[in-house]
């Protein structure tokens, strides 16, 4: 970014043993290193324990940014590309997934749908019996907001990133063999509708060769049990300061733009207030 690192910072930051991958806490962020901008560089965490790994990720709890389960229902909508974190004896594994909300568990709380291939399912521990756990992570919209459009007090601030989140700690269901069949045409006609809406294809599951095929992946049912979910979309900023953001957005990326609005149309009632 262009700014000054100071040699107390780059101390504190060789010490810590991040660059060489063994990142271990380092204490608070100094007022010299909060300057400088590398919080990210050092944010350091503990290494993974046993019972407890799914916790590491969790965001910085502003409750500006805080949103609840009606909203992140509205990012597994939008943004079904997610990834799929978990950590067996081996160590961890992530992997990417199309995922859906479970329509036929409506009434019980937050439930996701998704397969892996047969493979991954293995690497993640599924395919061995007992409990499973899963961190879901669903990623919307995000950005790069430069400095250079903050106006009035919020000028000379460090540059920062607006984006939407959710991580989500799930119990897993692996799917018997006809209930991931069912998955998969749910899959199949959710995407087809969106991208094909025309001509699209159904997927036939009384169709032998598509049986077949589907051996070789795992339906699983997600039980989201909790999460941690932000939309950080310029919240702290001015008045003015929005507009200016939202100009330039506008023309670089539209659809961060409209996330913004969005979040700015929901907090307006607890500015009102």
């Amino acid at each position: 970014m262009g700014m000054p690192v100071s040699a107390q910072t780059v101390r504190r930051y060789r010490d810590s043993g991040a660059h060489r991958g063994g990142i271990r806490a380092v204490g608070p962020i100094s007022a010299d290193e909060r300057r400088s901008g590398v919080e990210g560089a050092r944010a350091a965490r503990a290494p993974p324990r046993r019972g407890g790994w799914w916790r590491m990720g969790r965001m910085q709890p502003n409750p500006l940014y805080r949103i609840g389960e009606a909203e992140v229902r509205d990012l597994v909508a939008r943004a079904p590309w997610m990834l799929l974190v978990s950590h067996p004896a081996s160590g961890p594994v992530a992997s990417p997934s199309p995922v859906l909300l479970d329509d036929e568990h409506e009434g019980d709380g937050l439930v996701l749908v998704t397969h892996l291939g047969r493979a991954d399912a293995r690497l993640h521990g599924l395919l061995e019996p007992g409990e499973h756990r899963m961190l879901v992570v669903a990623q919307g919209e995000h950005g790069y907001i430069s400095p250079s459009w903050y106006v009035g007090t919020d000028a000379g601030q460090i540059p920062t990133w607006n984006f939407e989140m959710a991580s989500m700690t799930c119990d897993v269901e692996v799917l018997d063999a006809d209930a991931n069949m069912r998955t998969l045409r749910k899959l199949v006609a959710h995407f087809e509708s969106r991208y094909a809406p025309e001509g699209g294809v159904a997927l036939d599951i009384d169709d032998d060769g598509n049986r077949g095929m589907a051996m070789g992946t795992v339906g699983l049912r997600l039980r989201v049990r909790s999460f941690d979910a932000k939309s950080k979309m310029s919240q702290n900023k001015s008045a003015d300061t929005r507009a200016s953001v939202l100009a330039h957005l506008d023309a670089s990326h539209p659809a961060l733009a409209e996330r913004m609005r969005e979040a700015d149309r929901d907090a307006a009632p607890a500015r009102e207030a």
